[in-house]
């Protein structure tokens, strides 16, 4: 979604101009929901969105919370990091302790987003969610996605088959890589980090392939069709936009929260606490060791 709205900044600076929008309205790939009232776009400092991937998809309700992601930007110090949260991390919320992707299914992502915020401490401006339609529509509308694939994969569940190396991923292809966790000893621990992962070389190769006004237009109108918007409007997508635009991909940190085994992760308390304080006074991770391997590279 960092990359999504750093184009809407030129959707934004078109429609200003005067450009006609095609198309006024589509099927909805990805919701934006703007949480806290005291932040406009405007406020000095770091920005923090909510990323929510649901788990809706045919033949399964619910829309649990099943990739989570904070990610907190600095345009001052053009630098962003992401926080990668496991789907079964115990919380509490709602009453009750339980796994912290279920707060998706039953509020929608400004419930999830409120049960990340209180685990966290980290206050959050925008929510954004997207299920698996949208996912794959997302990255179709692209061109898909180019990545370095840091592992091999081989996993008949969500039909990740992958040698490591780079690969331009189709939409299911880049969904597979993201839902694989049956490979890995950590399970859904390193599913999530690879999501943050595949988000990075997202945002990489966008700011590579649209630096012209007519490459940035184009992706943005596709995002103006199918962005359903709560709380805030284009104007407000323009400004986060231009703020976010500011931060290169090579700037941006991948991190997962650190948890402890069982059913439903417990969070290692003072690890997590040191690692939250470092995230919220300016996005980006001073001194708490960050353990983020080199970002993907686009070139073999």
């Amino acid at each position: 979604m960092l990359a999504a709205t750093m184009s809407l900044t030129a959707l934004g600076g078109a429609w200003l101009a005067g450009w006609r929008i095609p198309g006024a309205s589509g099927a909805t790939w990805v919701k934006v929901t703007h949480l806290r009232a005291s932040y406009n776009g405007n406020t000095a400092g770091p920005i923090f969105v909510m990323l929510v991937g649901s788990d809706l998809r045919d033949g399964v309700g619910g829309a649990r919370g099943d990739a989570l992601h904070i990610l907190g930007i600095n345009p001052e110090l053009h630098a962003a990091t992401i926080l990668d949260i496991p789907r079964d991390t115990c919380a509490t919320f709602g009453g009750h302790t339980r796994k912290i992707n279920e707060a998706n299914s039953n509020g929608g992502p400004a419930a999830q987003a409120k049960a990340v915020s209180d685990l966290t401490g980290v206050p959050l401006d925008y929510a954004v969610e997207v299920d698996f339609s949208g996912f794959k529509e997302l990255v179709k509308s692209v061109g898909g996605l180019n990545i370095n694939i840091p592992m091999r994969m081989h996993d008949d569940y969500s039909g990740a088959f992958f040698e490591p190396g780079y690969q331009h991923l189709d939409e299911s292809g880049a969904l597979a890589f993201s839902r694989n966790r049956h490979d890995f000893a950590r399970s859904d621990i390193q599913r999530t980090w690879n999501q943050g992962y595949l988000l990075i070389a997202a945002v990489q190769q966008l700011q590579q392939q649209y630096k012209t006004m007519s490459g940035k237009f184009e992706i943005a109108s596709m995002l103006v069709q199918h962005a359903q918007l709560s709380g805030l409007g284009i104007s407000d997508l323009v400004r986060f936009g231009a703020l976010a635009n500011k931060v290169p991909a090579a700037n941006i940190k991948n991190i997962e929260i650190p948890v402890t085994g069982g059913n439903c992760l417990g969070v290692s308390s003072g690890a997590a606490a040191a690692l939250y304080r470092d995230f919220k006074d300016n996005a980006r991770l001073d001194s708490y060791p960050s353990g983020t391997p080199t970002i993907p590279d686009p070139r073999p």
